[in-house]
């Protein structure tokens, strides 16, 4: 029987400039990490994506089965493949949609990507299923 999962497009590569020299006497700029999935070390997002929703950037949720979730809001994870169609039901975030985000690498479960009414993008990660740069 094949397996349940199906084959997710793997995001394009962030691109970023290169560091700008340095001028005389100072440490050339070091790229910012990356935090990644836990389970297989893929870049997912990074810290500058941190966001605030609803007066906070970490939430704690519980879904309709009485799983706890802690998340974190990102404005974008590069990293993540939205998968599913996109649902209403249960939002923890009022009048937010949301879709079920996994690594794009090996389609671990990381959280979820919300739509606002207005548009706006945003994602909900699960924080233990990151690592953060140290």
């Amino acid at each position: 029987m094949q397996g349940l999962r199906k084959p997710v497009a793997r995001p394009q590569a962030e691109r970023e400039p290169p560091p700008a020299p340095a001028a005389a006497g100072e440490q050339p700029r070091q790229a910012e990490p990356w935090i990644l999935c836990r389970e297989c070390l893929h870049p997912v997002t990074r810290d500058r994506e941190r966001i605030s929703v609803a007066g906070a950037h970490r939430h704690t949720f519980a879904n309709p089965h009485g799983i706890v979730f802690e998340i974190g809001c990102f404005s974008r994870a590069p990293g993540c493949a939205r998968v599913g169609p996109a649902s209403a039901e249960f939002s923890w975030f009022p009048g937010c949609t949301w879709q079920v985000a996994v690594c794009a690498a090996c389609l671990a479960h990381l959280g979820w990507g919300f739509q606002s009414p207005g548009g706006g993008n945003f994602f909900g990660l699960i924080l233990d299923r990151l690592i953060e740069p140290t």
